[in-house]
């Protein structure tokens, strides 16, 4: 069983139109709205996959009962905590004329303790049920990242395989904690980590050693839109994907890990892996929502995912 926390899920807003045309009105050919957040599309996808999995975090709103109501269609067992905030939105204009993709995200609004608590309460009961803990994306407003760390350290007490998609003030309160899994630091735009460029291959090699050396398995480092670095044992392999003009990049990031996941849960084999998370990402820009559709689309493309070993 795979549990996915998402602590400041949202509603992805999707709005295709030829053109944005700033300070004038604009209409959109098509518009789709779907559940969100990294852990939520991690869990999405590893469903569609035939992964056994659980999405957890915070929800509230009155819009929480139909966020639920889609990912249990998609073959997710929900366990959320219920808040008194409306669930926030995050919206993506698509611009087909210039192959532009422009996002608006929404901060978290401030969550009560007592929501915080049971949460925690609700996070435990779950760990006796879960062989691996995935949490991923940001916090609600006033969530302090140790926070995050408390959960990380009670799940590798409990024995359990911990996965990390975090920004990096998160991801520094818990990448020290030994046993982890995967550490996938959240990256963005800026593809800088713990102030060094990623763009360099020595920089991304020796902060791949470094999060190893903490104690983690595998390590995945984006340095390039679609392009990665990933680290298992004495192993260091580079590889990507181009994206098409036409396709939607939300969803992209987690459609990688879960493929990743998947395969490597299976196989051990680091390099199979990294080609089927490429294949998984390329079928999650090409789905037109945030996760792969079917691993049949995946399967096609695997061939033309290519990864290449590094010293």
């Amino acid at each position: 069983m795979i549990v996915t926390v998402t602590l400041n899920p949202a509603f992805d807003h999707l709005l295709l139109l030829s053109q944005l045309s700033p300070g004038r009105m604009n209409r959109t050919k098509s518009t789709q709205r779907m559940p969100g957040g990294k852990g939520i599309n991690v869990a999405s996808a590893l469903s569609v996959l035939g992964e056994e999995v659980i999405a957890t975090g915070l929800l509230g709103g009155l819009t929480c009962q139909r966020f639920e109501e889609e990912l249990r269609r998609r073959g997710i067992s929900t366990s959320f905590v219920y808040t008194d905030q409306e669930l926030r939105t995050d919206f993506y204009v698509i611009e087909e004329g210039k192959a532009q993709q422009t996002m608006v995200i929404e901060d978290g609004t401030p969550v009560d303790n007592r929501y915080v608590n049971n949460f925690v309460s609700n996070f435990e009961r779950l760990l006796t049920q879960a062989d691996i803990v995935e949490i991923g994306g940001s916090l609600p407003s006033g969530i302090d990242p140790g926070f995050v760390r408390e959960l990380v350290l009670k799940a590798v007490k409990a024995g359990k395989k911990v996965v990390l998609d975090l920004l990096e003030p998160i991801l520094k309160e818990c990448v020290d904690i030994p046993g982890l899994f995967i550490v996938k630091p959240d990256v963005r735009e800026k593809k800088v980590l713990f102030g060094k460029e990623l763009g360099s291959p020595e920089v991304r090699l020796g902060l791949a050693r470094e999060m190893q050396k903490s104690g983690a398995e595998v390590v995945i480092l984006n340095y390039r839109k679609l392009h990665y670095l990933v680290a298992a044992g004495g192993e260091f392999y580079e590889g990507g994907i181009e994206a098409e003009q036409s396709g939607v990049l939300i969803g992209v990031q987690d459609g990688m890990l879960a493929g990743f996941m998947h395969s490597y849960l299976k196989s051990g084999n680091i390099e199979d892996a990294f080609k089927y998370a490429l294949a998984a990402a390329l079928a999650t820009e090409r789905s037109k929502v945030n996760y792969p559709t079917s691993g049949q689309d995946i399967e096609r493309l695997l061939p033309s995912c290519k990864v290449r070993k590094v010293n």
